[in-house]
């Protein structure tokens, strides 16, 4: 009878496990990348491909007034 009992309570942990709790392991992290806008036009573009000159976002060159 304690043996059916074990073998239930082991069942209900391993459906547990498998369903409800959640393992650091599978979770993705998904990083968003920050816009920023251009100080000169306005666009938004990606911090990532944005051009910083004098601690000022430009989407491009030309509004940077880079050559």
């Amino acid at each position: 009878m304690i043996m059916k009992i074990l073998i239930f309570i082991a069942i209900l942990v391993i459906i547990y496990m498998v369903f409800f709790k959640k393992t650091k392991g599978k979770e993705k992290k998904i990083e968003g990348e920050a816009m920023v806008e251009c100080e000169k036009c306005s666009t938004f573009v990606s911090d990532k491909e944005a051009i910083i000159k004098d601690g000022h976002f430009y989407c491009s060159k030309e509004c940077a007034g880079v050559k």
